[in-house]
């Protein structure tokens, strides 16, 4: 899908659907929630949304129905609220759609995000191929951070995961987003360009992780997970570095080679250590350490039906991780990274460990098992030692 940053009037843009922010009004914002009429009085209209100057040219030449009709259906712009009006050949737009954001002050990044997943959604709604988003000036944030939150917020909301479908696939219509921000006073093309970059980063590691967390267990075991990332650091250059089960026996890694004990030899773990450098001296160290049960049916103390059937998730820490680094390696921030993901499966079988046996961690620390489902704090403990011991981070993150 085509992203990018325009100029000039949006209005003036051809596009199927052109979406603006709305917002409460001042007068709203102050009175607060409006009470409910009683039985016999009319409800009076709500009070007016607060569009900014920008959206007057595109109502004036729509007559002024835009507003009007938007207010007499009970629009006010509140976080949530859509109106949508087809434009009959008025403006360049097909269709304008009107996303409330809430009250000015409550602006955030995240605002920006939403108003352009809800934009792309709604377009898919109406099988639109061109639309154009108009960035609102409102709020304290820079232009640059609105531009990258919605370009996130945007790409984001047009993600599928449909490998596995034999019918029925989605297909998108939506092919290009233009970005128009409102003001970029104090702002180059290159910022905007820069913005745009590092959404796209983003986006991409936030795919990956996805995609991961979507796939079936019997696809994504420990082995299959590693090879990804390897796959990942060749794509977005950085280092990849795999421990197989010798390895993990070396380092004396006895809790996580206890989780993995009963699916090997057909799921044998794998600890994957992902680094990031800059190109400059690192200003600090920063680890992440993800917990990859690739599938965790409790062990001994199994889980119930109901309880396993979401439990391919349960390496989703180590698919953030993994998604993180993606991003970083493009981001190219001035700090070292490192990452690990432990990956193994948490199975059932002659060789499981049991409810109360003792463990010897890779500290050295002993380990009694009450539940075999507490699965998660053994594999982090051994990897969060092999972090410490190895790279002696500046700041870990689990």
């Amino acid at each position: 899908m085509k992203i990018s940053v325009v100029s000039g009037a949006p209005d003036a843009r051809t596009a199927d659907v052109l979406v603006y922010a709305a917002f409460t009004s001042a007068e709203q914002q102050a009175k607060g929630p409006s009470k409910k009429p009683k039985k016999k009085e009319k409800a009076p209209l709500p009070p007016r949304p607060f569009f900014g100057a920008h959206l007057a040219h595109a109502d004036e030449a729509l007559g002024g129905m835009l507003v009007d009709t938007a207010v007499r259906e009970g629009f006010s712009g509140a976080a949530g609220q859509i109106f949508s009006l087809h434009t009959h050949g008025r403006i360049a737009a097909a269709r304008v759609i009107l996303v409330g954001l809430g009250a000015t002050e409550r602006l955030s990044v995240d605002s920006f995000r939403k108003l352009a997943a809800t934009a792309v959604k709604q377009a898919e709604k109406v099988k639109a191929r061109r639309l154009v988003i108009v960035i609102p000036e409102e709020g304290e944030l820079r232009a640059d951070a609105r531009i990258g939150a919605a370009a996130e917020g945007a790409l984001l909301a047009g993600y599928r995961f449909s490998r596995y479908l034999t019918k029925d696939k989605p297909t998108p219509t939506l092919e290009e987003i233009e970005l128009a921000p409102v003001s970029s006073k104090g702002q180059s093309r290159a910022r905007h360009d820069d913005a745009l970059g590092r959404a796209r980063a983003v986006v991409d590691g936030v795919v990956m992780a996805r995609d991961l967390v979507n796939e079936p267990p019997g696809t994504l075991n420990p082995v299959e997970f590693a090879n990804r990332a390897v796959e990942a650091g060749k794509k977005h250059g950085f280092k990849v570095v795999v421990l197989d089960e010798n390895d993990m026996k070396k380092e004396r890694m006895g809790l996580m080679l206890a989780v993995a004990a009963a699916s090997m030899p057909y799921t044998p773990p794998r600890l994957v250590r992902l680094e990031y450098r800059p190109a400059k001296k690192a200003k600090k160290h920063i680890a992440l350490v993800g917990k990859g049960v690739t599938f965790d049916t409790g062990g001994l103390d199994i889980k119930g039906a109901d309880g396993m059937l979401d439990m391919k998730i349960d390496m989703a820490g180590a698919a953030a991780v993994l998604g993180a680094m993606i991003a970083i390696a493009q981001i190219k921030p001035r700090v070292a990274v490192t990452g690990y993901l432990g990956c193994v499966e948490n199975g059932i079988g002659g060789n499981a460990y049991h409810p109360g046996d003792v463990l010897v961690s890779r500290k050295g620390l002993t380990v009694e098992i009450n539940n075999t489902d507490a699965e998660g704090r053994l594999v982090l403990a051994d990897c969060i030692d092999l972090c410490i011991t190895e790279q002696q981070p500046d700041v870990l993150i689990d």
